[in-house]
């Protein structure tokens, strides 16, 4: 057999024996995936308040309530911007989310207009963003307004400090503070549970979706 063959049948059957290795050595397992969750606004920064009722209070109960059911979710990891009320600069929340590798980033806030009538809602991604941002804040935006009941007022694009990130990333309006009706139930625990819920739901279905 000329030499050249018989290199080429050795060179073949390390390739296969190596494969038959690599195929008996215990893979390890994948670590959770991590998620960073923002309670927006915070500290000097009240966001809306409307008869008393602050956004930043709204926004870092819920975001407590995320983190905590993902607890049970299986493989995920929530990350908070922060805890309690405090003031973290918006791209040191961002830095934080790139630090710790996280898969993508969410901020919650509620909303607030001159009309009590509008209720409902609505998720917001950069004018820049891409397919995965997108399709992230389509899938929050689903599964909160089925798990609260909500009106859906879609998802939609503006200038947002969300650009200044790789990641995919989504800030979610879980309702009005202007809407007298919508404002007491974003300060009831059972509600404010069934949007941290719809978060998260929304969350994993993007993240089956990879």
């Amino acid at each position: 057999m000329p030499k050249p063959v018989i290199v080429l049948l050795l060179f073949s059957f390390a390739i296969v024996l190596t494969a038959a290795i690599v195929a008996t050595v215990p893979q390890a397992p994948l670590g959770p995936a991590v998620i960073v969750i923002d309670a927006g606004h915070g500290g000097h920064d009240p966001g809306a308040v409307v008869s008393g009722v602050r956004e930043k209070d709204v926004n870092l109960s819920i975001a407590l309530l995320v983190q905590r059911k993902a607890q049970s979710a299986g493989n995920l990891r929530v990350i908070l911007t922060r805890t309690a009320d405090v003031y973290p600069p918006l791209l040191e929340r961002l830095d934080l989310a790139q630090a710790v590798g996280a898969r993508l980033y969410i901020s919650i806030h509620a909303n607030f207009y001159r009309d009590p009538t509008i209720c409902g809602v609505e998720t917001w991604v950069d004018t820049d963003a891409d397919p995965e941002s997108l399709r992230l804040a389509r899938a929050v935006q689903q599964a909160v307004v089925a798990a609260a009941g909500a009106a859906d007022r879609g998802v939609h694009q503006q200038t947002l400090y969300l650009r200044h990130t790789s990641l995919p990333t989504a800030l979610v309006e879980v309702g009005y503070l202007s809407c007298p009706a919508e404002r007491a139930k974003l300060q009831d625990p059972t509600y404010q549970d069934r949007v941290a819920a719809g978060i998260l739901a929304g969350i994993l279905s993007f993240l089956q979706g990879l």
